[in-house]
């Protein structure tokens, strides 16, 4: 079972915020099926649902989702029809109390309705950037996304997002990532840390830690040292006295002394 989610929880801005509702917005109850994600969503990952799937299940969703008509939404993105599909309204702000309310399997949640489209996405950026329950590298392309839609420069997105420049700065610094080490990065293979450190580096550069320069010489494999298994070998051709001078030079004085009286009582 997963972590209980406080009921606190549930009504702060950590958890998907919507804008109050105005003279564009109207709440209304509809059926989860009516509902689709956003596609520009830039949350990839939907963690430690199950606790809050359980308070749900208990109590309902008590802060409604933020969300748009579909054909509000297809007229500023046209391009997402397809993912859309038929569904009447698309999920702006509730992305994690959606998937948590399936998983408690709740037919219905609250909505709130807006009918402007124009600046949804900006919106679910900055708001996204601003949750505490995002990866580093979730922020970072949050803000990317920020930079290539709307042309702002760093600062201008610091002070949207109420954030310091040097916040900003640190978060696109992941995005200089080769696109495997991203990956390598949001699955857990490669900490923070080492992720900045290696995005200094330039593109042909970067690997991870421990993993061998793609250019580097093979290694050369180790001359292979005879096993020694402690075997004199004695040449029966030779004389008596070089069969001694052989003992002598590979065993100890009392083995050499045992030698000899077995040799003796053998006469």
């Amino acid at each position: 079972m997963g972590r209980r989610t406080d009921l606190a929880t549930l009504l702060t801005p950590g958890d998907d915020p919507v804008p109050p509702a105005g003279r564009d917005a109207y709440p209304l109850t509809v059926p989860v099926t009516d509902l689709a994600e956003n596609p520009d969503n830039p949350r990839h990952e939907l963690r430690d649902l199950d606790g809050l799937a359980e308070t749900l299940r208990e109590r309902g969703v008590l802060q409604a989702l933020g969300v748009v008509s579909r054909g509000a939404f297809l007229a500023v993105h046209p391009q997402h029809e397809g993912a859309v599909g038929d569904a009447p309204y698309v999920v702006l702000h509730g992305h994690r109390r959606l998937a948590a309310a399936k998983l408690a399997g709740l037919r219905e949640v609250p909505v709130l309705v807006r009918e402007d489209a124009t600046r949804t996405d900006e919106d679910a950026l900055i708001e996204n950037v601003q949750r505490d329950d995002l990866t580093e590298l979730e922020q970072a392309q949050a803000i990317q996304g920020l930079i290539t839609s709307y042309g702002y420069s760093q600062r201008q997105v610091a002070a949207r997002i109420g954030k310091t420049q040097g916040f900003v700065s640190q978060r696109l610094s992941l995005m200089k990532l080769r696109e495997d080490l991203q990956e390598a990065l949001a699955d857990g293979r490669v900490s923070v840390e080492d992720a900045r450190r290696i995005a200094r580096l330039p593109r042909d550069e970067q690997r991870l830690p421990g993993d061998a320069p793609l250019d580097a010489p093979a290694p050369v494999p180790k001359a292979r040292r005879r096993r020694d298994y402690g075997v004199i070998t004695l040449d029966s051709r030779g004389t008596p006295e070089e069969l001694v001078e052989v003992l002598r030079r590979n065993l100890a004085p009392a083995a050499l002394e045992r030698v000899a009286e077995l040799l003796a009582g053998a006469r």
